[in-house]
């Protein structure tokens, strides 16, 4: 025998042993080799299992030949002779790579040894299609057939979402998002078949659990086509928090869907007869306090919630694929994700799911009975969709004029959706009540660790109390449930969620708006994190059509900051009213923005802008930044940073880069000299192509729903690419690329997957749009 073929048998043995284990509930190292030194015809037997009743006699072999299964049990044999003077019972067991001859089986038979293959013995202890059965009754995340209100989705319905492979690690290796490659379901699949970690990001609504279904479902077929596969578990992590370990989990997951022994479970999964599909890594939670002494105690209460998860993972048998969903944007980096997920040692792919296609979202639709162009503000994302053509929405949506951007398409749904529920026969609020209610309900969940829910029946009845004065009555009550943007969470009854993250924004946004006018004197909420840059967008949108300006804002914050009495919160709330600040102090053209000596503490920031506008008067202290950009102004600035924890830095190369006595005592995790205008302008391309590149960063990757024509000039201080600007911008209008209206130039949001595609490398890029843009 080769030493190849040698290796190989060993292997075998060894997982043939792990499998024993497994299946007798033995732990690791219990089930060994046993060596007889005082008998030659027997001298070693492969494994041997000592249980209370009985003692599993193992013998393994990769060899189909007759005579190696003759030895074999006959060592068998000679081994139970010995065993038996110590056990009640035992057992013979003759495991084999392949299935043998019957000759070989009936030999064996005879001498009362069970032959068998490993997986056969495996399947011996756990029933797969039973599980797959009770498994398809069951929920998958928020993925649900909204027109029969039912857990129970019609497989004709699914449609393909596009799918980016966007990191490919090696084991041993660093995660790195630095891949771009069209991929396919199939590709997924092949990655859970292959043995190895398959992790599924998306936004919120973007359809993770109904892929994550559909993955189940193919997967399944294929176990019960050739009985050979692996079983999908499919597990909603939601179901399962403060779970820390993959045995209680699965002991849950089984009672939840009606599988007994439950066991049988956890003997599947260790023996490795099992896959594991594990949806929403984001939707569980651990208890998080603030506390200034520990600028990441969001991330280490996101490692804790994701005990659980790490305990699958070191447990990984050989062999067996994993995939693991949830949401984009969920961890702060690469890194982050590596550590929670216990994936550092592993093969791993990351694949990223997009927002349908206009070829995608036609399917979908017609499969709803939908003949109607949807407008392109609108997300094309399946929760959203499937809400609002059971809600009979579509309409509403359709007629609205997205050309103004985001903030007016939002507003002008949000003001029809209120005024539309208000005048049905069973409602007891008005619209702008109704609409009231929502913002607040919205905003409040931000104290949710996912963001987006669980929203109880005590939240929807506390809003409406504090909006009116008035205590919730049984009619109100009623309405409430039903309230536009809210879905049920299968998990929780009587719980809601909301739909979508866009829609989400705009009424956060709302809310915030109405805090601003009023003082923040009916603020009562304690955010764990930011508000996003799209309600931030349209909180500045309502008050601009108030009348409002920067300075106006900056005065309401200045007023906040010099209460004798702060309020609990504040500086989260400081933090968002400054980047409302900025947002219109830049939409206004101003060079330069003062903040009079303002202080924000213990805040938490998205993505700070310091690129397009000189700031001064203000202090972060203790704040947990996202993405700060500053560029060569920065040194005319006063701005100070003390004691914050910042995910990157803009615009620098490395700490030496780093402005003189603006950053005191700051933990900054990694740079990026090229994410600024100024780099781009570095860059050895053409002045056309410096021009592009400017316009679609500034258009699709910073925070806002447009810009002002002139903004689109700004910090460019070459004049050959100045003089590509409106040129270029024409030639993103006539190719779809932007839209403009009363001077604003806005983005189309179906064509973000190509504008990717363009700044990952636009001197490669072969896109007609950059071939057009080269030749002016």
């Amino acid at each position: 025998m080769s030493k190849t073929d040698h290796e190989h048998n060993m292997e075998f043995e060894a997982e043939v042993r792990r499998v024993a284990e497994a299946v007798w509930g033995l732990e690791p190292g219990q089930c060994q080799p046993s060596y007889y030194a005082d008998n030659p015809q027997l001298q070693e037997l492969d494994g041997i299992a000592r249980l209370r009743d009985v003692s599993h006699l193992i013998m393994v072999t990769t060899s189909t030949r007759l005579e190696k299964a003759k030895a074999d049990v006959k060592k068998l044999n000679v081994a139970e002779t010995y065993e038996e003077k110590h056990a009640l019972l035992v057992s013979k067991w003759f495991i084999t790579e392949k299935q043998l001859d019957a000759q070989h089986v009936d030999y064996a038979k005879k001498n009362g040894v069970t032959t068998i293959t490993l997986d056969q013995f495996r399947r011996r202890f756990f029933d797969g299609r039973k599980y797959i059965s009770l498994r398809r009754n069951g929920a998958f995340g928020s993925a649900r057939d909204l027109d029969k209100d039912s857990i129970t989705i019609d497989d004709s319905k699914y449609v393909d979402l596009p799918i980016t492979l966007i990191a490919d690690k090696q084991s041993g290796k660093s995660l790195d998002f630095c891949l771009d490659k069209h991929a396919t379901l199939d590709d997924v699949k092949k990655c859970i078949r292959d043995g190895n970690i398959a992790i599924l990001i998306a936004p919120f609504g973007a359809g993770k659990s109904i892929t994550t279904r559909q993955i189940f479902i193919d997967l399944a077929a294929e176990y019960l086509k050739d009985g050979s596969s692996s079983v999908p578990l499919a597990l909603n992590l939601r179901e399962h928090w403060g779970q820390g370990f993959a045995d209680e989990i699965l002991d849950r997951h089984a009672r939840t869907i009606g599988y007994m022994p439950r066991e049988d479970l956890t003997i599947a999964w260790r023996s490795g007869m099992a896959s594991l599909l594990l949806d929403g890594f984001d939707e569980v939670a651990a208890q998080a306090v603030i506390r200034k002494d520990n600028k990441t105690f969001m991330r280490t209460a996101r490692r804790e919630a994701l005990n659980g998860v790490r305990d699958f993972m070191t447990k990984v048998p050989t062999g067996i694929g994993v995939l693991i969903c949830g949401r984009d944007h969920y961890f702060d980096n690469e890194q982050e994700i590596s550590s929670a997920l216990s994936i550092s040692s592993k093969r791993c792919q990351v694949f990223r799911l997009g927002e349908f296609t206009d070829e995608g979202v036609r399917k979908f639709l017609e499969k709803n009975g939908i003949k109607q162009t949807l407008p392109d503000w609108l997300p094309r994302k399946p929760l959203l969709l499937g809400y609002l053509i059971h809600r009979d929405l579509i309409n509403e949506i359709v007629n609205i004029d997205g050309a103004a951007g985001f903030s007016y398409a939002w507003n002008t749904f949000l003001t029809k959706i209120s005024e539309r529920e208000a005048t049905l026969e069973s409602s007891t609020m008005e619209a702008q009540t109704l609409r009231a209610v929502m913002e607040r309900i919205a905003f409040s969940v931000r104290e949710r660790p996912s963001g987006t829910g669980p929203v109880t029946g005590s939240d929807l009845s506390n809003a409406f109390s504090v909006e009116t004065g008035q205590a919730a009555g049984e009619g109100v009550l009623a309405q409430l449930q039903r309230l536009p943007g809210l879905t049920q969470r299968d998990q929780d009854p009587g719980a809601r969620s909301f739909v979508d993250e866009d829609m989400l924004a705009a009424l956060q946004g709302g809310a915030f708006y109405r805090l601003i006018k009023e003082n923040f004197k009916s603020y009562n909420t304690k955010p764990l994190a930011q508000l996003d840059s799209k309600a931030i967008n349209m909180a500045v949108y309502l008050l601009n059509l108030d009348g409002y300006q920067s300075s106006t804002i900056i005065s309401v914050a200045s007023g906040i900051f010099r209460q004798k009495s702060p309020f609990n919160g504040v500086g989260q709330v400081l933090a968002d009213t400054v980047m409302a600040a900025l947002n219109m102090a830049v939409s206004e053209g101003l060079s330069s923005v003062d903040f009079n000596g303002l202080t924000i503490d213990s805040a938490i920031i998205g993505r700070l802008n310091f690129e397009e506008i000189v700031v001064r008067g203000i202090v972060f202290k203790d704040c947990i930044i996202e993405d700060l950009l500053i560029n060569s102004d920065a040194a005319k600035s006063d701005v100070m940073f003390s004691g914050c924890l910042i995910n990157q830095v803009v615009g620098i190369a490395d700490k030496s880069g780093l402005p003189s006595n603006m950053f005191v005592n700051c933990d900054i995790e990694r740079y990026d000299k090229m994410g600024t205008t100024n780099a781009v302008l570095q860059l050895n391309l053409s002045s056309q192509l410096k021009a592009l590149i400017t316009i679609l960063r500034k258009l699709y990757k910073q925070a806002g729903g447009g810009r002002k024509m002139n903004a689109l000039f700004r910090g460019i201080t070459q004049q050959n690419v100045l003089d590509y600007i409106e040129r270029v911008v024409q030639v993103l209008e006539a190719e779809g690329f932007v839209f403009i209206t009363n001077d604003v130039v806005h983005p189309v949001r179906k064509q973000a997957n190509r504008v990717e595609k363009i700044l990952v490398a636009p001197s490669l890029s072969l896109d007609p749009v950059v071939t057009k843009v080269i030749a002016l």
